[in-house]
């Protein structure tokens, strides 16, 4: 790509709107559905999301023409604005994926759920209500910028995310945990009773090709890190050889083998997870949103990645193997109620799974924690200099503090 190239993609900046909602919201409510109007708003602030543009959707509608007005609160997942960020995140491949997770996957999970007896009431429910999607509005072609994903808009209804650069408390770190060890065990589940509607799924779960571009440009601010601080310098020269191996990208398309494969969210942090509380401020339902990179992978890598990206201080300071004992405890519990064979899933076989996972997430946590603690404000964070930001930020005293803990842990336990 010329330079040329790459500086249009930054600085061409498209205007995304939603158009023809009417249509889109019959495929679900009804072809007698009428929106009477709706406004749309930006939902996010810069920073908060990369991959898409997403949108706060107000509609007055009707069932009928002569039923009463109701309000509908939705979000509208779109394509991001950038040519950049299309690239990056492969836009047309996961606006499909993620399609496929709320129209196939998650009613599959569900279905088998059910055929094993588990209540209505209790069938997993970790998405927002889905309100229908397309991919463009022109039949003839395959992606473009009237992309949307229909989904409800949790916020309404009292919903709220955990911050960024803080992460999240034991009570919704278990809250997340509990979930999390359900979806992976499901997965398996499936592998076990519905074969073959699990090839489907595994088929569409695949990951497109990750891109190489701006590598050397991500781990050198990190190096630089781990050589500044005493703390790490020691470890610098095994950190080195793991953050330059070039390896990780073929490592992390390769389907694995084994029992414990499974699909997993893949992206499963602080901000792609929402919470909810009762009338007496316990916390008591998590929803996930952002399905765009889930994956047929090692569920265990997950975990790992969640505890260390989106946890407060104290959590990993002080609940990270109770946290890891709870999701074991969970994901055994699913399998056993779904009747599937556990021998292959003993404690031995779980942790083991860390070391052969370790190194990947090692790198995938060292460029997240960037993301996790960037001030942005101070770097002005935005669409036109999403790329550059991204590159050439070296990150602050927090971002040293967060990569001086997790390179310590993963050293204790000899990961890396």
């Amino acid at each position: 790509m010329t330079m040329e190239t790459k500086q249009k993609e930054q600085t061409e900046i498209k205007k995304i709107a939603l158009y023809q909602l009417q249509p889109l919201l019959r495929s679900t409510l009804g072809n007698k559905l009428i929106v009477e109007n709706y406004t749309t708003t930006s939902f996010l602030p810069p920073g908060e999301n990369y991959g898409s543009t997403i949108l706060a959707i107000d509609a007055i509608i009707r069932q009928e023409e002569k039923s009463e007005r109701k309000n509908l609160h939705m979000i509208a997942k779109m394509a991001p604005p950038t040519e950049f960020q299309r690239r990056v995140f492969n836009s047309p491949f996961t606006f499909r994926k993620e399609i496929f997770m709320y129209e196939r996957l998650l009613p599959y999970y569900r279905l088998m759920e059910k055929e094993f007896g588990v209540n209505e009431s209790e069938l997993f429910d970790v998405i927002p209500k889905y309100y229908g999607s397309r991919l463009s509005l022109d039949p003839q072609l395959d992606f473009d910028d009237n992309a949307v994903i229909l989904l409800e808009n949790l916020k309404t209804r009292g919903y709220y995310t955990g911050k960024r650069d803080i992460g999240v408390d034991l009570d919704h770190s278990k809250l997340a945990v509990r979930a999390l060890a359900r979806f992976h065990a499901l997965g398996i589940a499936m592998k076990h009773n519905k074969p073959d509607e699990y090839d489907i799924i595994r088929e569409a779960s695949k990951c497109p090709e990750l891109i190489k571009d701006g590598f050397t440009e991500f781990y050198i601010p990190i190096l630089k890190h781990l050589e500044e601080n005493p703390a790490t310098r020691i470890h610098y020269d095994r950190c080195a050889v793991i953050l330059k191996d070039e390896s990780f990208f073929d490592e992390w398309l390769a389907e694995p083998e084994g029992d414990w494969a499974t699909i997993i969210h893949k992206d499963f942090w602080v901000n792609n997870m929402m919470f909810h509380r009762d009338q007496n401020g316990h916390v008591d339902d998590v929803k996930f949103i952002d399905f765009q990179n889930y994956m047929y992978s090692n569920p265990v890598g997950e975990i790992l990645f969640f505890l260390h990206s989106s946890t407060d201080d104290n959590v990993r300071a002080n609940n990270l193997e109770e946290l890891t004992d709870l999701y074991y405890e969970i994901f055994i519990s699913v399998l056993l109620k779904m009747k599937c064979d556990i021998k292959p899933f003993n404690r031995k076989s779980f942790n083991e799974q860390f070391l052969s996972v370790a190194k990947m997430e090692f790198i995938h946590l060292c460029f997240m924690l960037k993301m996790l603690t960037i001030d942005v404000d101070k770097t002005n964070l935005n669409n036109s200099n999403m790329e550059s930001v991204m590159t050439m930020y070296e990150g602050n005293e927090m971002y040293t503090k967060r990569l001086e803990s997790l390179v310590l842990y993963f050293v204790k336990r000899n990961w890396i």
